[in-house]
C-alpha cells in the first residue's frame, strides 16, 4: 500500500507503516574520509549545510574539491551583515565551484517575508521580523548579487562537469520562518518543480525516513510527498539537505544515496564532518559549467 497520500501530517506513521512492509529500506553509509584522494574521473562534492554564522569556527576543515555545496541556514537572521561575511568566507575556499541554497533561516531571502516587512514599515502594523526592514529592496530582490563568490539556487537547475543538480529551499511548515509551506498539497507543488532526472538533489529539509529524525523520541519529522517525489518520480543518485541537527549522517535505500550534512549539532555547535561526495564525470564532460536554468 502507499500511504504518502495518507499521512502528509504524520510521517512518524508512515515511516512506521512503510518500513513494516519493507517498503523503506535504509541502511547506513561510511561516509569517505575528508583526506581521501580523489579517484581519476571523478568529480568531487563537498557537502556542508546549517553552518548558522558559525563557517569560520567549524571544528573539522572544508577539504578540498571541485565543487563547494551549502544546503542552507548559513545565517541567523538573513540580516546583510551575515550574508555578506558568508559571501567573504566562501571567497577563502579553494573550491572552482560553490553551490548554495537559502534555508529557513534566510528570511530576508523570502519575498512574502519581506513584502510582509515592507507593509509594517509603510503602516506600523506588527511583523516580527520588522528589523529586516533596513535591508535595501532592491538588494532583496537579487541576492545573487550579493552572493558573487557562488551560484545560488532556488527552484533552478545547475550543471556542472555534466552533472546535473537542482536546488530549492521549502520546507514544512515550522515557527512561521522562511521558505515555510503546509504539509500536502502546498509542499507537493513545490516538489513538483523538481525536475526528472537530476543527479543530485539539494533541499534544505529531508524526505520522512531518511536522517530526519529529532530528540527526545527519535521523531521523524521529514516531509512524506518528498520521500515520494524522490523515490518515484525525481530519482536522483543523491539527496543533500540539513535542517534536522541531530540527525546528521549519511543512509541509502539501494538507489538513491541520503546525506544530512548539517554543520551544527543540536546545541548550534560546529562540530560535525562535511560530507564527500565522488561523483563519476561523464566522459568529455570535465570542465562544464556552470550552466544554470530555471
Amino acid at each position: 500500500m502507499d500511504y504518502s497520500h495518507v499521512f502528509h501530517n504524520d510521517p512518524e506513521t508512515f515511516v512506521e507503516k512503510m518500513r513494516r512492509d519493507d517498503k523503506l529500506p535504509c541502511e547506513k553509509v561510511e561516509p569517505i574520509p575528508l583526506d581521501a584522494p580523489k579517484k581519476e574521473g571523478y568529480t568531487r562534492f563537498v557537502c556542508i549545510s546549517d553552518t548558522h554564522n558559525l563557517h569560520r569556527q567549524m571544528r573539522h576543515r572544508v577539504p578540498d574539491g571541485d565543487v563547494l555545496i551549502h544546503c542552507g541556514d548559513f545565517t541567523d537572521l538573513g540580516k546583510l551583515e551575515e550574508v555578506e561575511d558568508f559571501n567573504d568566507w566562501l571567497s577563502t575556499l579553494p573550491h572552482k565551484h560553490k553551490i548554495v541554497i537559502a534555508g529557513n533561516h534566510e528570511l530576508s531571502f523570502d519575498e512574502r517575508i519581506m513584502a510582509n516587512v515592507r507593509k509594517s514599515k509603510a503602516d506600523g502594523s506588527y511583523c516580527r521580523f520588522k528589523f529586516l526592514h533596513v535591508i535595501p529592496e532592491d538588494i532583496c530582490k537579487d541576492w545573487p548579487k550579493v552572493l558573487s563568490n557562488c551560484t545560488f539556487l532556488h527552484d533552478a537547475e545547475v550543471t556542472v562537469n555534466g552533472i546535473r543538480l537542482h536546488g530549492c529551499s521549502w520546507n514544512p511548515e515550522f515557527g512561521g520562518w522562511a521558505f515555510n509551506e503546509r504539509r500536502g498539497q502546498p509542499l507537493l507543488q513545490c516538489w513538483n518543480k523538481i525536475p526528472e532526472g537530476i543527479d543530485i538533489l539539494l533541499t534544505h529539509s529531508p524526505p520522512a525516513g531518511y536522517n530526519d529524525t529529532v530528540d527526545p523520541h527519535d521523531m521523524c519529522v521529514g516531509d512524506v510527498d518528498l520521500t515520494n517525489a524522490v523515490q518515484q518520480r525525481i530519482k536522483p543518485k543523491y539527496h543533500v539537505y540539513g535542517h534536522i541537527h541531530e540527525a546528521y549522517g549519511y543512509t541509502t535505500d539501494g538507489k538513491c544515496n541520503y546525506i544530512n550534512c548539517t554543520i551544527v549539532d543540536r546545541r548550534h555547535n560546529p562540530c560535525n564532518k562535511p560530507v564527500i561526495i565522488d561523483f563519476p564525470t561523464p566522459e568529455g564532460a570535465e570542465g562544464m559549467g556552470p550552466i544554470i536554468q530555471h
